[in-house]
């Protein structure tokens, strides 16, 4: 009853369960289980990083198996894979030249499970469309269990009313169910494909089933504002944008969609002005070179500038970035030495040099290409028609990053980025006929 509500013309849930039900009956158990396991991500990345990262590796690794048994190699001569493995390589040749190899080598051999994982869906688990749209499903699920899981901390673990002027209180982020301040990533990065395919939906579709996806939209977007990350809500707004405009937008839909959401975000600033103060005056004070996000970046570039062509080796900037900023540097501002310096393109130059660097933004850029360019292989399908976003916002350059070689951050980035490539062709045929 519900695939049937939430069903368009367009984006027919309740008939593509049907028939994944019926195309997982012919499969053999190993992509039986394969395919519902890999249904069931969504759901277990809201547990923890480690059964997350279990989850993607086990998934990149049986990749591997059955790719050595059909002896099916092809797929992994697209552009962008073949980058990734050249920064694979470089990865570790910095890792084997640092002054902890053993540490570094590791931290860059482990990586690579990441674009296996993305490589895995696109080419296999994720070719069918039906498929995909069930997976779609499942994350719309994820994504709405989450919300309700922060509106339930919200309730019972209330940030406000702070009477702190500052807008600092002892909680101003929310947590649950990670016990981290990133529930804001797992909305706007690992299914940030959903709220663009609800907005694409909101403007665009005639009947009165707008409705529900313009407060399904709403609904998400007030939460992900609410976690107080404020890069993950800007990516999630600004991806919002872009989607009224790909798929068949409505003129007049757009502009009542604009004047909702602006007004709803000044309401809840206006309740909960410690937001407020978030989003306004301490992001602009973090814009300075004073500030700790330019310390951390401070601290990247100097590393590269020190060792440009092979880096400090991946995962080392929390162990030599005190000793490098001890030396006079030209960069304006301090070094403030975290665990990495805060953004992928910087924390690449610093830990594998000027290689590393060129072989992940081409990699990068490579990803962006292939979603951009076959954003309409799949005719009148609002995910296919998205799915070029998601490289754009989770990798835009000028914001704030985890650790490139990290846990949460990869996983939440690469599951996004597998489920956009394989809304890229049509069927195994044509990936087969079209690489690049």
């Amino acid at each position: 009853m519900i695939l049937k509500q939430i069903s368009t013309p367009n984006l027919n849930f309740e008939k593509s369960w049907i028939n994944t039900k019926k195309k997982i009956k012919r499969l053999n158990n190993f992509n039986k289980f394969c395919l519902i396991f890999w249904f069931l991500g969504p759901l277990v990345l809201l547990i923890e990083r480690d059964p997350s990262d279990l989850w993607i590796t086990l998934i990149a690794v049986l990749f591997l198996i059955r790719s050595y048994i059909m002896k099916e190699w092809g797929f992994f001569n697209q552009t962008w894979f073949k980058l990734a493995i050249g920064l694979w390589i470089v990865s570790i040749i910095s890792g084997l030249m640092s002054t902890m190899p053993l540490f570094s080598t590791w931290q860059g051999f482990v990586w690579i499970r990441f674009p296996l994982y993305a490589l895995a869906v696109q080419v296999w688990l994720g070719l069918d469309r039906d498929i995909r749209i069930v997976m779609f499903f499942m994350m719309f699920l994820g994504t709405i269990l989450m919300c309700f899981i922060l509106v339930l901390e919200l309730y019972f673990e209330p940030m406000f009313p702070c009477t702190n002027p500052t807008g600092m209180c002892p909680k101003f982020r929310l947590v649950w169910p990670y016990g981290d301040a990133i529930p804001g990533s797992y909305l706007s990065k690992a299914n940030l494909s959903v709220f663009c395919v609800l907005v694409a939906l909101t403007v665009s579709i005639k009947s009165k089933k707008f409705i529900s996806f313009f407060i399904l939209s709403i609904f998400t977007l007030i939460m992900s504002f609410l976690t107080g990350e404020r890069m993950n809500f800007i990516a999630r707004f600004f991806s919002g944008i872009i989607s009224c405009f790909v798929f068949k937008p409505l003129k007049k839909r757009i502009i009542l969609l604009f004047l909702i959401i602006f007004g709803a975000l000044i309401l809840v600033v206006i309740n909960k002005p410690q937001l407020s103060y978030r989003y306004t005056t301490e992001f602009v004070g973090h814009l300075n070179f004073n500030s700790g996000n330019w310390g951390a970046w401070r601290g990247g570039l100097q590393q590269g500038l020190e060792k440009p062509l092979i880096g400090y080796g991946p995962s080392m900037s929390r162990h030599v970035c005190a000793e490098i900023s001890k030396k006079e540097h030209w960069l304006p501002g301090k070094n403030y030495c975290g665990n990495h310096p805060h953004n992928f393109y910087i924390q690449l130059f610093a830990e594998t040099g000027i290689f590393g660097l060129l072989f992940g933004s081409s990699m990068i850029l490579f990803i962006f290409y292939k979603c951009f360019m076959n954003r309409k292989s799949v005719p009148d399908c609002p995910i296919s028609s998205t799915s070029f976003i998601i490289p754009l916002m989770c990798f835009f350059p000028i914001q704030q990053f985890g650790s490139f070689y990290g846990q949460w951050g990869n996983i939440f980035i690469w599951f996004a980025i597998g489920f956009a490539l394989s809304n890229v062709n049509l069927d195994k045929s044509s990936l087969r006929k079209n690489y690049e």
